[in-house]
């Protein structure tokens, strides 16, 4: 496994293996279903916000799409293959003209973001009277592995350890309601949501633990010493593992869309 530090190494290291473990099993199916909710259309002009390595930038553009990929991580965007634009800048301050776009996407991205109302407002300013945001968020009250495995074997380390950090997916996650209210509150209209499944399955056991590591708990597995970073890759795998080999997840997601009204 790659050695991390901190700043733009650690942002390089979990770009690398995000694209390599995550995108091609979770996050490029999932972002088929986001472009299909929002309706691109070939000659559209569309930003993936909080893009991170590109799945959707990528469907997008196959879809025949002008596509601005836009990340507020360099290191992130690295991946994005030429012909997609790519703009480093904060998801809620994006560098972008009024009305400049036709649909915004963001995949499991805007929980992430420090503010989501102002970067759904910001989603809104940059469309064209007309145009779509469309986002997804991982759902509430739903299993979501491998990750929740990957917290709960973090957080029996910090128990055994005295720790009182408490290790969760739950604050990724959300309701339809919780989805609505916020396009609604940032001033879209015409808002719906829905929540969809996808079952995803990882080729093999190792790569599904090595999924970890393009995962924000990589950095902080990192952190720990070499016998509690084992103790734990070991916890992973003995939940993953099923008798050699991995099962399917059933992964769900809320998906929503909103309009940008017309004056």
């Amino acid at each position: 496994m790659s050695r991390w530090s901190s700043g733009a190494e650690t942002d390089v290291s979990v770009a690398e293996n995000y694209q390599r473990y995550l995108e091609p099993v979770l996050f490029a199916p999932w972002a088929h279903r986001l472009v299909a909710y929002a309706g691109v259309r070939p000659g559209d002009t569309v930003l993936d916000l909080a893009a991170g390595t590109g799945a959707v930038s990528r469907v997008a553009a196959r879809a025949g799409a002008s596509v601005i990929a836009g990340d507020s991580s360099a290191p992130m965007l690295e991946p994005v293959p030429a012909g997609i634009r790519t703009l480093v800048c904060p998801a809620d301050a994006l560098d972008l003209p009024d009305g400049s776009v036709d649909i915004v996407l963001c995949q499991q991205g805007l929980q992430f973001v420090a503010d989501p109302l102002a970067a759904l407002r910001e989603a809104l300013r940059v469309l064209r009277p007309g145009g779509v945001v469309a986002v997804s968020v991982w759902a509430t009250d739903e299993r979501l592995d491998p990750f929740d495995a990957f917290a709960e074997a973090l957080q029996r380390d910090a128990t055994a350890a005295g720790s009182s950090r408490t290790i969760s997916n739950a604050a990724v996650a959300t309701t339809v309601h919780g989805v609505v209210d916020q396009l609604l509150v940032a001033g879209a209209a015409d808002v719906r949501a829905t929540r969809q499944e996808l079952a995803v399955r990882w080729p093999t056991v190792d790569s599904e633990v090595a999924a970890l590591f393009g995962t924000p708990f990589g950095p902080f597995l990192e952190r720990l010493p070499s016998a509690r970073q084992e103790d734990v890759l070991d916890d992973v795998r003995r939940q993953l593992d099923h008798d050699g080999r991995t099962v399917a997840h059933v992964t769900t997601s809320v998906l929503g869309r909103g309009v940008k009204r017309v004056e």
